[in-house]
């Protein structure tokens, strides 16, 4: 995925350099031998090329500057330039044969990246600049077209818009919005995709979601928006067309890096930015030498320094992050863009006193035993609808359930089933990762009458634009603020067709309680009984930068179940609809035994067997079918039997066949604390020295499991390099302290 490791050689020769340089030029889909394309050892006037890289016409279009592996490669940019300027080469790689800068010398600064640019790539460039424009020039459009209807931007929006036009022509490349869900965040970016491909600033773009239900919704978004700039949604197997605009999981992205150079896309933009990019799934950002853009319904106090970090959002003086644009679910509930909401807390006497954690939040297995007592979830669907029987008018509400586990989730439907025979079961549904076709039950409660209650297990907490839900049916119990003010996030859009101003969470689980959280809601009895609390005063808007955590409430740590990409491992699969909970072995078998059947009759299976890549449709299709009630295999349960949270259906049925094989636990967190290492040292400038003592730290970290402190440097391994004295020469000792501080904290992480 990144740069193969040469740890442990010295290179002393550049000639040593130029073979791993030759292979990584073959990589990016040159050909060395070919003269039309490279040629070497180039003189003229201004002096002698290394390599000069030809575009389609064998023009001169770049300069590779190679130096041996001890000679830090920027050092030569002087060399280099005078040479691409003799021969009008507009771009200059600089490289060691391990590290590759990257300079477009008349419009940035040298960038390190993680490959060499492709002919295409370089020549992309030069084609958008031939009419390309400031992005300030291009109007924000007075409206829009999305859901059958025309639409006016927000004066938040166009001012999100207008403050990312400034950050990009002040030079910036990543930048970071905190938006409030329901709040527009995917019309704001796509808009500005639009203007950024009018202003020919990108040809491709990059849009990673969490979820494959996600990419659907955003294309949906797109295809409207950005008709003119077609979208592609993948799903896994060979990227064959080339979309202005891919949307991907990161999974599936990560298992297909190797197919993408660093100049692929111009701009990569990442949806929910605060869950998904930690862990080895940071590679995939630090790969693209693109604009980088962050999206984030989290509130900012809740956004970790590393997402700031990778954002360019992180005041190193004042150790606050600042995001590039905030607006916060209070003032969009102020300004009457959002619905506000009330909580009515119901205690049905549970005790969590011994439930173990995973990370910040509960053991899903534990609570479970704690939670999913039949007694308890007949009590929670017959008080729910004793407190909706008192609401007027009286009228039946679409509500989304939160519970622990599919077993639950199955448990709670039935009552609420129960409680509302008229609907001959009907009234309430299980959506989760074993429902057949996710994706239609989503829109069928969307859009249909029945069902009315969602009862859901993880898949919509995020993401999901259900404009018509007024109630939220908390029954699982969180410690995770992330999580919480997701979940609260789901009722906040307004619904014109209902009139809907504000929504009500029905909290038996404790979760408001907990979070010191209380109704906000300028339409309600409910918060107007609230005595000496005027409308608009509370203090504990969650999205206030400068405000102190409130007791009671728990900062999510930078290793926390959102932000890495950890799946604990657990002895059971939970499957299907009702949540049967299989032995992990028992589903690998299972899996096992299905491929090899489906190896002699289904088409798509034998493709891979005959070592042929599936193109991402025949992907889907192939997912869908595992999917159905007679096979219930899907990644999400793939990843959590094989403890292979990267895994992709293919690989999972290649592996099967033989094809390939999945890494150990050992190989996996090896290759996770290689990849993060990988992503951290290509935004920092050390010199190779430097980089040699970094990666005898990181291979001493592997070997041993333990924070790296500095007594390591009294080591066999560092005395060879000169100890402690010789590594304090090379950093300095507050460097050094800070430098080690950063790697066990975002780096060697378990």
């Amino acid at each position: 995925m990144t740069n193969k490791k040469t740890t442990g050689k010295k290179f002393m020769r550049e000639a040593d350099a130029r073979i791993l340089i030759d292979r990584k030029i073959r990589e990016a889909g040159w050909e060395p031998e070919d003269k039309n394309q490279v040629i070497t050892e180039e003189t003229s006037q201004a002096g002698r090329a290394d390599y000069i890289l030809k575009d389609s016409r064998g023009r001169g279009i770049a300069v590779i500057e190679a130096k041996r592996f001890s000679v830090d490669p920027a050092s030569a940019k002087q060399q280099a330039l005078s040479y691409a300027e003799s021969i009008k080469a507009e771009f200059i790689f600089l490289s060691n044969g391990e590290e590759i800068y990257f300079w477009d010398y008349k419009y940035r600064s040298e960038q390190k990246v993680a490959t060499f640019y492709s002919q295409r790539d370089l020549e992309k460039i030069q084609n958008l600049r031939l009419e390309q424009k400031s992005i300030s020039v291009i109007p924000i459009p007075e409206k829009y077209f999305k859901g059958g209807e025309w639409r006016i931007p927000r004066p938040y929006q166009k001012e999100a818009m207008q403050i990312m036009d400034k950050a990009l022509e002040g030079g910036k490349r990543k930048m970071l919005l905190v938006m409030a869900t329901g709040t527009g965040k995917t019309d704001v970016i796509a808009l500005y995709l639009k203007r950024l491909f009018e202003a020919g600033l990108v040809n491709r773009a990059l849009f990673l979601v969490d979820r494959i239900d996600l990419g659907v919704q955003a294309k949906e978004v797109f295809d409207e928006i950005l008709k003119d700039y077609p979208s592609k949604l993948l799903y896994g197997g060979k990227q064959r067309d080339e979309s202005s605009i891919i949307i991907s999981t990161l999974p599936t992205l990560y298992s297909q890096l190797s197919l993408f150079t660093s100049g692929y896309f111009d701009v990569i933009v990442s949806d929910e930015a605060h869950r998904s990019i930690f862990g080895i799934y940071n590679a995939v950002l630090s790969h693209f030498d693109a604009i980088r853009i962050g999206l984030t319904a989290t509130p900012s106090i809740y956004v970790d320094r590393n997402t700031y970090k990778l954002f360019g959002c992180w005041d190193e003086t004042e150790q606050k992050g600042k995001p590039t644009f905030v607006y916060s679910i209070r003032s969009g509930i102020k300004d009457s863009y959002l619905a506000g909401y009330d909580i009515v807390q119901i205690d049905t006497k549970v005790s969590l006193e011994g439930v173990q954690y995973e990370g910040e939040d509960y053991n899903p297995e534990d609570l479970e035993r704690k939670i999913n007592v039949p007694a308890r979830n007949e009590q929670v669907a017959q008080a729910y609808f004793a407190e909706e029987d008192k609401r007027k008018p009286q009228r039946p509400r679409k509500a989304i359930v939160y519970t622990v586990t599919k077993r639950h989730a199955a448990q709670l439907a039935y009552y609420f089933n129960q409680a509302k025979p008229e609907h001959k079961g009907r009234f309430a549904e299980i959506i989760t990762s074993d429902t057949e076709d996710p994706r239609g039950a989503i829109r069928r409660f969307k859009l249909e009458e029945l069902p009315m209650i969602a009862v859901s297990v993880g898949m919509m907490d995020t993401g999901i634009d259900a404009p018509m839900v007024e109630n939220l049916i908390m029954v699982r119990p969180t410690r995770s603020p992330i999580l919480y003010q997701q979940m609260r996030g789901r009722g906040s859009r307004l619904y014109q067709k209902i009139n809907k101003k504000s929504f009500r969470i029905y909290d038996f689980a404790g979760v408001t309680k907990y979070f010191n959280d209380e109704s906000y809601n300028p339409y309600s009895e409910i918060a107007r009984a609230k005595a000496g609390i005027p409308w608009g005063t509370e203090a504990k808007d969650f999205v206030e930068e400068e405000m102190e955590v409130p007791a009671g409430f728990i900062q999510v740590a930078e290793t926390a179940p959102e932000n890495v990409d950890v799946i604990i491992k657990r002895a059971y699969v939970e499957v299907g609809v009702k949540g049967e909970k299989i032995d992990s072995d028992d589903y690998q078998v299972a899996w096992e035994r299905q491929i090899q059947e489906l190896v002699k009759a289904e088409p798509l299976v034998k493709k891979i067997k005959e070592g042929q890549e599936l193109s991402s449709d025949e992907s889907k299709v192939l997912a869908e079918k595992l999917n159905s009630p007679k096979y219930y295999f899907n990644e999400a349960n793939l990843r959590e039997a094989y403890h292979y949270p990267p895994g992709t259906l293919n690989e999972f049925v290649k592996t099967v066949l033989g094809i390939q094989q999945l890494p150990t636990e050992e190989q996996l967190y090896e290759d996770r604390i290689n990849e993060l290492f990988e992503a951290w040292l290509i935004d920092k400038q050390f010199g190779p020295e430097q980089v040699k003592i970094l990666r005898l730290i990181k291979n001493y970290y592997i070997a041993n499991r333990v924070p790296v402190e500095a007594f390591i440097f009294n080591e066999p391994l560092f005395q060879m390099q000169g100890g402690l004295n010789r590594v304090l020469q090379m950093f300095g000792e507050d460097a050094l302290q800070s430098t080690l501080k950063e790697l066990n904290q975002t780096v060697f992480v378990k």
